[in-house]
């Protein structure tokens, strides 16, 4: 899917796209990268968010999520042959 857009860009900028035969393709291209990186920063920072709560977790919580995954991986595993 693609989106029409109108921006306002420096003056250099707006000569170099000009001067692109697909200046739609080199504006994707220049920010493609910057979406790879923004989504790392997400999962990265989902990922330190979960780290410390477990790290918060109290006993109690620990033995009630271990009875939790075990439960999980029965159901996950029924029927399958190793």
């Amino acid at each position: 899917m693609t989106t029409k857009m109108t921006i306002s860009v420096p003056d250099e900028i707006a000569a170099f796209l000009r001067d692109t035969g697909n200046a739609s393709g080199a504006v994707a291209a220049a920010v493609q990268p910057l979406l790879a990186q923004a989504r790392r920063d997400r999962q990265r920072s989902a990922a330190q968010a979960m780290a410390e709560h477990l790290r918060r977790r109290t006993p109690q919580q620990v033995t009630e999520d271990e009875a939790l995954i075990e439960a999980s991986n029965d159901v996950a595993l029924a029927g399958s042959q190793w």
